[in-house]
């Protein structure tokens, strides 16, 4: 992950100003540039509480923030489709990263963006950097990193691997599975043994969590070692639709408030020769 150019949609709620508090940490520790984009939704009630402030000025006052001291920001303001909109910008900008809040402006909005979330995360060509409404901005410094031994995704957790290396973050490799398959605990043993050497980087830890139920498991144990993010490949799309759609959340008691970076998985192509 080389993160030179960082999107991030803001609302001016503070759920997106938190967003982008996280998102000025990634462009301080890469020495990236941030695009800010505005979304005028035709769908949304909070369009008509703004007054006469316009999103122009609204956005300087933005950029006046303390913690974007020293990086450089670009303003976009587009009106149309929330999730589309992002899609489409991230890939005009070639946005190496797009952190956004998830919640918006709440009640007000009446687009759910529990769905724009979710469409952005499993279409984005670029990672996403997804900021619970609760979450608090804290330094990131201890991360949970999501392993499947079946789909290993080599090239992408080594990128990943290296990005938090910058920051010095310690760095979970976490694996749920059957207790009794000690034979994927020692792969992931070995794995991660891997990517020390590869990146060399020593502050990666094993970490199999016996359980068959995956996201239960892995929220518990994101609490119990108070990590500050968790990070996940887009393997099974349907782990994520379950976090961000709303309704079956709470059906999964998925309910931690820590940041979800979504990375998709870098495919090389496969030449046949004949």
């Amino acid at each position: 992950m080389n993160i030179k150019k960082i999107l991030v949609p803001i609302d001016f709620s503070e759920i997106s100003l938190n967003a982008l508090r996280y998102a000025a940490d990634f462009a301080q520790s890469n020495g990236a540039a941030i695009f800010l984009l505005h979304i005028a939704d035709p769908d949304s009630l909070l369009n008509d509480l703004k007054g006469n402030l316009s999103p122009e000025h609204l956005l300087s006052l933005v950029k006046e923030e303390r913690f974007l001291t020293g990086i450089k920001t670009t303003s976009i303001l587009k009106k149309g489709k929330i999730a589309d909109l992002i899609l489409e910008e991230s890939r005009t900008n070639d946005a190496d990263l797009v952190v956004m809040g998830t919640q918006g402006a709440g009640n007000l909005t009446r687009t759910l963006i529990g769905t724009n979330t979710t469409k952005v995360v499993s279409h984005s060509k670029c990672p996403v950097l997804a900021i619970p409404g609760d979450a608090t901005w804290q330094p990131v410094k201890k991360v949970v990193l999501a392993v499947d031994l079946e789909h290993r995704a080599d090239n992408s957790i080594l990128d990943v691997v290296n990005t938090m290396k910058k920051r010095e973050a310690a760095i979970l490799a976490v694996y749920v599975g059957t207790s009794n398959d000690r034979e994927n605990e020692a792969e992931l043993n070995r794995y991660v043994e891997e990517l020390k050497i590869k990146s060399q980087y020593q502050k990666i830890v094993a970490k199999y969590i016996h359980s068959e139920l995956f996201l239960g498991s892995l929220e518990n144990f994101i609490l119990d070692i108070e990590a500050d993010m968790l990070v996940m490949i887009t393997h099974h799309r349907g782990v994520f639709e379950s976090i961000f759609d709303p309704s079956v959340t709470k059906r999964l008691a998925f309910h931690t408030q820590v940041p979800l970076m979504v990375i998709p998985e870098i495919k090389h192509p496969v030449f046949f020769f004949t």
